[in-house]
């Protein structure tokens, strides 16, 4: 998988959905074999399937399942994933019931009829793996979807998860939106598709600072449609590289 240069922003979402789904048809992912610590086993993470179809609603997601065999603390990973996306009767409530899967006034009377998700991974070395799921939402309308991601790191030595909190000084919230605002004006200024988007404020940071991933140079935030920039656009990403961020970085965390 080719790599994002630092302080840039995926553009394109055709582009973004393309690469996810070209790296996750394999059942081990080739990203992650580019780029895994040299002590994991190759079959350390695997792609699996979930179909359903329930209430004229259709499920079909590809999630990471980790190697509990490998190391057994894993498992609470992969008790997330399956609590909190592969219990269809919860799952389906929750996408039926969603006021905020659209943001657009126009379909809000829209009918949903698939959840899709698929994911990339990242990994900054060999302790911390991030995970992007990333959540389509298609409607009856013609030519109608939505998009939601949900950044997931885990700290694979200890078994837990890792939030913003963890990994960011306790005053670092201030700096960080100043950061983020300062590259989204960079974007309007230097690209076309950014045009329409608006300022990163204090209770949209606060609502999506945890949904963030890590690689080997810089930490992305990701924000779903119309937080930042209208679903057109395509755009839901900034990215800092980390060595911008180490004055509020808590130390031997990344």
């Amino acid at each position: 998988m080719s790599t994002t240069k630092s302080s840039s922003v995926v553009s394109n979402q055709h582009f973004e959905t393309k690469q996810i789904l070209h790296n996750s048809s394999h059942p081990m992912p080739d990203y992650w074999l580019e780029k895994k610590g040299k002590n994991l086993p190759d079959s350390f993470i695997s792609t699996k399937r979930f179909y359903k179809a329930e209430n004229s609603l259709i499920l079909d997601y590809k999630y990471p399942h980790l190697d509990e065999q490998y190391n057994p603390a894993y498992s609470k990973f992969n008790s997330f994933i399956e609590s909190n996306y592969l219990s269809t009767e919860k799952t389906v409530e929750q996408v039926l019931h969603n006021d905020d899967l659209s943001c657009d006034p126009l379909f809000e009377d829209a009918k949903r009829k698939r959840r899709n998700i698929d994911y990339k991974v990242y990994t900054k070395n060999d302790q911390l793996l991030s995970v992007l799921l990333y959540k389509t939402n298609y409607y009856d309308e013609e030519n109608h979807n939505s998009f939601m991601f949900k950044g997931l790191n885990y700290d694979l030595k200890t078994g837990t998860f890792i939030n913003y909190d963890d990994l960011f000084e306790e005053t670092s919230d201030q700096f960080l939106l100043f950061k983020l605002n300062q590259e989204l004006q960079a974007r309007i200024g230097g690209q076309d598709s950014f045009n329409d988007c608006w300022e990163f404020t204090k209770d949209k940071f606060e609502a999506f600072k945890n949904n963030f991933v890590v690689d080997a140079g810089s930490i992305k935030f990701y924000f779903d449609d119309c937080t930042v920039c209208p679903t057109y656009s395509g755009n839901y990403f900034l990215e800092i590289p980390i060595e911008e961020l180490s004055p509020i970085l808590k130390k031997g965390k990344i």
